[in-house]
């Protein structure tokens, strides 16, 4: 069995998915009275203690008044337009993407992917929906990390592995973070654009937005490209090969690279607008509010130390743990390179925070993003 990446969908009346309105947040933050100096001050004891290699964070608010700082480190010097492997930062991006297709009534979110990729018809993976792939919730099994760097394989044969491939258990019934399933994603919207999923993501996404150092391929950003600190990735080799891999392969799931800019740019399209902040959107108001819904209502994960977690997922998007900042209106999704965006209607701004170490932990962008809030009063 072989798909033909990114030929036609056929043709077919799609209803669009419902969605929760959303009432916009009241409040109009102005991101340039926010007092950063804590938050610069934290992401500096980070970056001064050897945790993080550099730090790079910002936010910005419904007007577009957009504030960024960044710390470099020792051995690794960054700048406010430097970029970043944005790892699984990418499923908020391309999610985004997904649900401009749902708002449009292109796509329905419940509907079986065979329904767009006919070839799968008949097979396992073809039952599996977009709600259970922006969900975590398919039951298909990830490409296992030592097999993506054992054969590196392209985006074409990647799709074919994740195709071919079978639930572990019913669709819904069970959540297993995934990140290979999103290539059903990114297959289903080439079809329905006529086009290769990165053009599509370009020319309905990012390019609208003005994120333009946002894709797969980095190259002809090199000079500010950071390299991925940590788990035998310092050596140039291991970093060329990686890079040639990750361009590839095209992994909506978690290989696109940008700026903290970019990132900004996306959270703000995002936050309620009005006359007063008449900025870009992609989305309509009801969709957003959908996209950040709590999803995954009755499901837990046991942790590999035997603790048993409450899921909190939206449509390719998190929700905030309960002792994180924010509203409960807030959604966000992190990196294991260390990014994160974060998305707070009700606070009235976006936040950004990139740093370049595999296997990052989450504590760092948390304190920033705390210090961020208790700046704005």
């Amino acid at each position: 069995m072989r798909l033909a990446a990114g030929s036609p969908a056929p043709s077919a009346a799609v209803a669009p998915a419902p969605v929760v309105d959303t009432a916009p947040s009241s409040f109009h933050l102005d991101a340039s009275s926010v007092d950063l100096g804590p938050a610069r001050a934290a992401a500096s004891r980070h970056v001064d203690s050897g945790l993080l290699p550099c730090a790079s964070f910002g936010i910005v608010d419904a007007a577009g008044r957009m504030r960024q700082h960044c710390v470099s480190g020792p051995r690794l010097a960054i700048a406010e337009d430097s970029v970043f492997f944005l790892a699984s930062v990418s499923k908020a991006i391309v999610a985004t993407l997904v649900m401009r297709y749902i708002d449009e009534g292109r796509l329905d979110v419940h509907a079986p992917v065979a329904r767009y990729l006919p070839e799968l018809d008949g097979l396992a993976s073809g039952r599996i929906t977009s709600w259970h792939v922006l969900t975590h919730t398919s039951g298909l099994p990830d490409i296992p990390l030592e097999r993506l760097r054992r054969e590196r394989p392209g985006y074409q044969r990647a799709l074919e592995l994740v195709a071919g491939s079978r639930p572990a258990w019913p669709p819904g019934s069970r959540y297993e973070y995934n990140s290979a399933a999103w290539l059903l994603l990114s297959e289903v919207l080439a079809r329905l654009s006529g086009m290769p999923f990165e053009e599509a993501l370009s020319r309905r996404l990012t390019g609208p937005l003005g994120m333009g150092t946002t894709g797969f391929d980095p190259r002809a950003w090199r000079a500010r490209l950071v390299p991925v600190r940590g788990s035998r990735m310092d050596n140039r080799l291991v970093q060329e090969l990686l890079l040639r891999f990750l361009v590839r392969s095209r992994m909506p799931g978690g290989g696109l690279f940008g700026s903290l800019s970019d990132l900004l740019r996306l959270g703000r399209a995002l936050l309620p607008t009005d006359e007063r902040s008449p900025g870009p959107s992609v989305l309509r108001q009801a969709a957003i509010g959908e996209m950040a819904r709590q999803q995954a209502e009755g499901l837990s994960h046991t942790a590999e130390d035997g603790q048993v977690h409450e899921i909190r997922q939206a449509l390719g998007w998190r929700k905030p743990q309960p002792e994180w900042p924010g509203s409960a209106r807030a959604f966000t999704h992190g990196g294991i390179a260390g990014g994160r965006i974060w998305v707070d209607p009700e606070a009235g701004f976006a936040f950004a925070f990139l740093t370049s170490v595999w296997l990052a932990p989450v504590a760092p962008a948390l304190e920033v993003l705390e210090a961020v809030y208790a700046g704005s009063g």
